[in-house]
């Protein structure tokens, strides 16, 4: 679990309502790839034990054989790792004041956004395809006159349910605000 207090700094009054990362069938498309690319090395090693026998028992060819299947092997790892880091570290963390958006691009490089609730404008939820029907997940758009104009939750779950508790939330901040005089 990503220690929150290294992400957001939280106000005295200020709760956490929902921790929001992609959906895990997302994940899914990823292994399913990388489980057929970590099949390419045994179907070459059993298409050439069966039509060139003699090239695995070479001095020569079996160790560079060996060291080519490591190297790839080292590739898919490091793929699957990046897809991971990328899918687990995506989180969108909404408050009873703000919208805290954390992206991961690659392994090493992260952009941390945080928008204010009373400064949200619209917020539209879409579900698009048979999958994501079936599953229930989708986008869901946080619209804003401010600096960064659109937060965008890709490919959460129940994408209806949280734009309508993010509204409820707004309205919630909005006369919270308007009864402290927006000083706090």
């Amino acid at each position: 679990m990503v220690d929150l207090s290294v992400l957001i700094r939280k106000k005295a009054f200020e709760k956490i309502i929902f921790l929001l990362r992609r959906h895990w069938l997302i994940f899914l498309g990823d292994v399913l790839l990388i489980v057929v690319l970590g099949a390419v090395p045994f179907g070459l090693y059993f298409g050439i034990k069966s039509a060139a026998p003699n090239l695995l028992a070479d001095a020569l060819a079996r160790p560079a054989i060996v060291l080519l299947a490591s190297a790839y092997a080292l590739v898919i790892w490091s793929f699957f790792m990046t897809r991971f880091v990328d899918f687990y570290l995506d989180t969108w963390i909404v408050t009873n004041d703000k919208i805290v958006n954390v992206e991961q691009h690659g392994l090493f490089s992260r952009t941390v956004s945080e928008l204010d609730l009373a400064k949200v404008q619209d917020v539209t939820s879409e579900v698009h395809g048979v999958l994501a029907t079936v599953f229930n997940f989708g986008n869901v758009y946080v619209q804003t006159a401010g600096e960064t104009q659109r937060f965008v939750f890709e490919q959460v779950s129940r994408p209806h349910e949280v734009r309508k508790h993010i509204l409820e939330l707004v309205e919630a901040d909005r006369k919270r605000q308007g009864e402290t005089g927006g000083v706090l």
